[in-house]
């Protein structure tokens, strides 16, 4: 199903989901009293600061977000925190108690205005109904690439899985895109038609093959249509250029590899490659390691340790072999202990920590004997 066409982008609306972040309680009463005199719409609170906003949930689904700011807080990271947390779209206005021009202009730099608490409060409703915020791109998507360090890992069903959780857990527009060396078979694990068009898998899941006239290439317009783009590329056959490619113009990157040797040597190219770019300050911040133990281990193969140790970065997420042998249909199944498996890495992704529980020697007992006993 193809869902756009050429006609223009209707202007923005007035904000009507406005997320205030403050931990003083009389900050907080101030902010929701102007934003209700406005009738500006519905008003979330979260107690806290920019930082704590992996403990908000529903922070992508919200049309504005008005935030306090400490006088020692780097505008760097709290830009890169809100990119990573709130939707591109949203308006974001910083409040501050340092009265000063430059402190409002390298916000204003990142796309964020500045308004001095208390004495310009009267400015946020204006701010909101405007519709307008200066040097924002409101259109540009945040980009994560899931680079498959070898053929056969299940690099496609991860990206279709954490792709499919983006959407449910950000409530908006995400694209999943198959780079063009890749496996094409999106259509087998969604099990809908895909093409080099757009189209609709789920609510505000979307997919597409990348066309090889555009192969590699980021700044297709047509990802900017929405909120997040997830490619699934096959790093293994990827040339230097290609790498650099991703990892000057990605939010967040995640290499899957598996216990052999040949993935574990592309795995440590990427990341020194990374490691060299980040010396003229190009490379990625938020690269991650995922060691996919897709079956069971041979003589000669290495672990989770040994690959760590070979490529000089121990993984973030280590997914176990649970498959019956001789059952390789399935890659990975997203049902019972790969669930939070696949939340873990999602979160990771989004710049979210979710740790992962594992269940207690009492819970795991009762289930048993509640088993035996139906």
């Amino acid at each position: 199903m193809l869902l756009f066409s050429d006609k223009e982008k209707q202007p923005a609306q007035i904000a009507e989901r406005i997320l205030v972040i403050t931990d003083h309680p009389e900050v907080m009463e101030s902010v929701c009293e102007q934003l209700a005199i406005r009738n500006t719409g519905e008003v979330r609170q979260f107690a806290g600061t920019v930082s704590q906003l992996e403990k908000y949930t529903e922070s992508g689904n919200v049309d504005g977000v008005i935030f306090e700011v400490g006088e020692q807080d780097d505008v760097e990271v709290i830009a890169g925190l809100l990119e990573l947390h709130i939707s591109r779209s949203a308006f974001q206005i910083a409040i501050g108690k340092q009265d000063s021009l430059t402190r409002a202009d390298s916000f204003m730099q990142h796309g964020i205005s500045y308004c001095h608490y208390p004495s310009q409060l009267n400015a946020i409703g204006a701010l909101l109904a405007s519709g307008k915020q200066t040097f924002r791109d409101k259109n540009s998507a945040i980009r994560f690439s899931i680079l498959g360090c070898k053929g056969g890992i299940g690099t496609s069903r991860l990206s279709y899985h954490i792709a499919e959780n983006i959407a449910r857990i950000r409530q908006s527009a995400t694209l999943l895109v198959q780079g063009c060396g890749g496996s094409r078979n999106l259509d087998l694990i969604s099990r809908v038609a895909i093409s080099n068009e757009v189209t609709l898998l789920q609510n505000n899941f979307f997919a597409m093959y990348e066309e090889p006239n555009n192969a590699w290439f980021f700044n297709n317009p047509l990802y900017d249509r929405h909120q997040c783009v997830v490619f699934d590329f096959s790093a293994y056959n990827a040339s230097d250029e290609n790498i650099e490619n991703i990892l000057t113009h990605s939010d967040s990157v995640l290499l899957i590899c598996d216990r052999d040797l040949s993935s574990i040597r592309v795995a440590k190219k990427i990341i020194e490659a990374n490691a060299h770019l980040q010396n003229s300050n190009n490379g990625i911040k938020r690269l991650y390691l995922c060691f996919n133990q897709h079956h069971p281990k041979i003589n000669g193969e290495v672990i989770a340790r040994e690959m760590g140790d070979l490529v000089g970065q121990q993984a973030d997420i280590i997914i176990p072999y649970l498959l019956k042998a001789g059952d390789p249909s399935l890659s990975l199944e997203v049902n019972g202990k790969f669930r939070p498996i696949l939340e873990s890495m999602t979160y990771l992704l989004l710049g979210k920590k979710k740790e992962l529980t594992q269940p207690s020697l009492l819970s795991v007992l009762k289930q048993r004997l509640t088993r035996k006993s139906d």
